[in-house]
């Protein structure tokens, strides 16, 4: 009688938690699925205990580890700075949490943006399988157990499913772990992630060498991708329509510059979701670009549609807090490669401001066939030496040696 109770009163909580949350605010709904996340795990750990029920077997939750960085220190060499995030999620059958449908979810993010004939043809034409990620429930208050060479580290997930840990390790550790996985000339290493469930990850950390190399970061949609991020509609054809298209030659060059320069390390800096992470990391690998880390945004509801959370202040605000904390931890050169569409000039530019000494070459992917006189050009990189930046709409104009100043060019 009990558990009967009991189980009555879980399936209460659960129609309690789905009805109030399609009606109530932003912020109440969060505050309801914190305290339920925070019930779920006291139901877990009573009924695994007083009941003999183990309810973690029929939760069906996941995870997604972002390919991070690792910085040998710049004060001690015997110790690196290892970068680890992911998200927590659980899957759900064809409905989030609020109820939306896939067509009320494209509603959603197109409304204000496209009118209704594109949205019947986008709501037509949808790839549903690139909607799974956004159809997810974010994992809160869930423990993962961080597992790498010798350490372990407890972490939580915050109110969108995110985790995210600094671990310190010995450059011995980091050695031995890359002799384990047979990478002595890579740069790579994995580590472990394990839910609350038994449930386990694999991640990759990117290791960067402090003093010695080029580090590359570059922007993924339209620097190497087509997505036609000024175009709303086209937009989001590209990200959930069309198959991804590369821009012809750029996987050809960066692996040139991966080749040509000693130590060339390559890392993706994006303003798009990164529920996208796996189909954009499938398209750098089928279009043989180098492999390097992931820096994308986790697209929330509180953003009205994918455009203007690409176009927010806080793109600007996330690409240049990435490029700080690669600047603050090596004293590498880097070459940074974006495009016209955004806010990459200006992003750009505010940085090599701040580092002069450090950025070696802009590139500049002209998208509406602008030139390096274009007024725009002139105010975003005003004081910072013309050989150091460059306008560029075909690949073949960029230098293959990046140990030298791009020199001033035309798109």
């Amino acid at each position: 009688m009990r558990l009967y109770s009991f189980l009555l009163l879980v399936l209460l909580l659960l129609f309690i938690n789905n009805v109030a949350s399609r009606k109530l605010s932003h912020f109440k709904r969060h505050f309801i699925r914190d305290f339920w996340d925070r019930l779920k795990d006291k139901i877990k750990d009573k009924t695994t205990g007083k009941f003999s029920l183990d309810f973690r077997q029929f939760d069906k939750e996941a995870m997604l580890l972002f390919p991070d960085i690792g910085f040998q220190s710049l004060t001690n060499d015997s110790v690196w700075n290892i970068i680890i995030r992911g998200w927590r999620f659980e899957g759900s059958k064809g409905k989030d949490w609020f109820g939306f449908s896939a067509g009320r979810w494209i509603e959603r993010i197109a409304k204000q943006v496209v009118d209704k004939s594109d949205l019947m043809y986008l709501n037509a034409s949808i790839n549903h399988d690139r909607l799974k990620p956004f159809f997810v429930e974010d994992e809160s208050n869930e423990k993962i157990t961080i597992k790498i060479g010798d350490k372990t580290l407890l972490v939580k997930t915050d109110q969108q499913g995110q985790f995210y840990a600094e671990i310190q390790i010995s450059n011995d550790a980091i050695q031995k772990l890359k002799q384990q996985q047979q990478q002595q000339q890579g740069s790579f290493i994995t580590y472990d992630a394990i839910g609350d469930n038994k449930d386990e990850a694999k991640g990759v950390i990117q290791l960067i060498e402090p003093r010695q190399g080029i580090t590359v970061i570059s922007d993924i949609d339209d620097t190497i991708k087509i997505s036609e991020v000024l175009d709303k509609v086209r937009l989001l054809a590209n990200t959930f329509i069309h198959p991804f298209k590369p821009v012809p030659g750029m996987a050809e060059l960066y692996q040139k510059w991966r080749l040509n320069n000693n130590n060339c390390t390559f890392h993706y800096l994006s303003g798009m979701p990164d529920q996208l992470y796996t189909l954009t990391q499938e398209f750098i690998s089928n279009n043989n670009f180098p492999d390097g880390s992931f820096h994308m945004r986790h697209f929330g509801w509180a953003a009205s549609s994918i455009f203007s959370f690409l176009h927010s202040q806080s793109t600007f605000m996330h690409k240049t807090s990435n490029l700080h904390v690669f600047l603050a931890n090596t004293v590498r050169d880097y070459v940074l490669v974006g495009d016209s569409g955004e806010k990459d000039p200006e992003i750009y530019a505010t940085v090599t401001k701040q580092y002069p000494e450090r950025i070696r070459a802009i590139f500049i992917r002209a998208i509406k066939g602008e030139s390096f006189d274009d007024q725009r050009f002139q105010t975003a990189f005003e004081g910072i030496p013309k050989e150091k930046w460059q306008i560029f709409n075909d690949p073949q104009q960029l230098p293959l040696d990046l140990s030298r100043s791009p020199g001033a060019a035309s798109g």
